[in-house]
């Protein structure tokens, strides 16, 4: 939800910083900036006792496009709409910086945009040069590097992978195999029904009904009936009169074995209970 500011937030001085080979100067307000991140509250921790506002903070290696979005998100409490038509790298860049100022909200706010935009560009999922990012701008067991498993998990085609298996990062691919373990550890586990199961374990997919062994009647194919086995009823009173008999012309049938073909008589016997 957008934030709202204090007169206290406002009237505490204002940070200097500069960000980028290019020195791209930043004024934000201090309290605002404490507010937000643990880093820069520890930062100017002596601000009640000294004029810290005077001397800038330098971030060179920070990029002033996606530092402008991390600072309009401090003031706006939420993260502009048009930021789901931004590209996932610059998303990802987004959430490494809130990283490093242990902006955890922030940073929850990007995973939650970016799964909206997976949602809306269905069947895409994260490339090489994306994925090198993740992996060289995070540790083992991220949450960053977690999402992006994730979603590879349930996007990424076969084609796709094998495209680009050469030029993955051996962490990533040592990830992608253990979350498939684990996810198919899961569906074990859970059974039949669970939503743990994704939409190929439907139960009406025919090839997964044995596996679910649910007892489902299947319908039987045209070669099932051209082949199928006729079985002659027999009669219940044997020593019924000729009378009351009957002989009725069958068609011809094929037997199950496939071995004869001919023409079959049936009598079949009237009889009272």
């Amino acid at each position: 939800m957008p934030r709202r500011l204090e007169k206290v937030t406002l009237s505490a001085g204002v940070a200097h910083l500069s960000v980028g080979h290019q020195e791209t100067p930043f004024d934000v307000h201090l309290e605002l900036l404490c507010d937000c991140s643990p880093f820069f509250n520890d930062l100017y921790k002596d601000r009640f006792d000294h004029d810290v506002t005077q001397q800038p903070v330098c971030f060179p290696d920070e990029d002033p496009d996606v530092f402008a979005e991390l600072v309009n998100w401090m003031y706006q409490g939420e993260l502009s709409d048009n930021m789901i038509y931004h590209k996932s790298h610059f998303l990802f860049q987004l959430w490494v910086l809130a990283e490093k100022f242990a902006m955890q909200e922030l940073q929850d706010s990007i995973l939650s945009l970016c799964e909206k935009r997976i949602d809306r560009l269905k069947g895409n999922t994260y490339g090489i040069n994306t994925i090198d990012y993740v992996y060289g701008h995070t540790l083992p067991g991220s949450p960053l590097r977690r999402f992006v498993i994730d979603t590879w998990v349930r996007t990424a085609t076969k084609p796709q992978f094998m495209d680009r298996k050469e030029k993955l990062p051996r962490a990533f691919l040592e990830d992608l195999c253990c979350a498939y373990i684990v996810k198919k550890e899961n569906q074990e586990e859970t059974g039949p029904g669970s939503p743990e199961r994704d939409s190929s374990h439907s139960p009406l997919a025919p090839s997964n009904r044995a596996l679910l062994n649910w007892n489902i009647p299947e319908i039987a194919t045209p070669d099932q009936m051209k082949n199928r086995k006729i079985k002659r009823p027999s009669s219940r009173l044997r020593g019924s009169s000729p009378a009351s008999s009957a002989s009725v012309m069958t068609p011809s049938y094929t037997e199950a074995d496939g071995d004869l073909n001919r023409d079959v008589t049936q009598d079949i016997r009237h009889w009272r209970i």
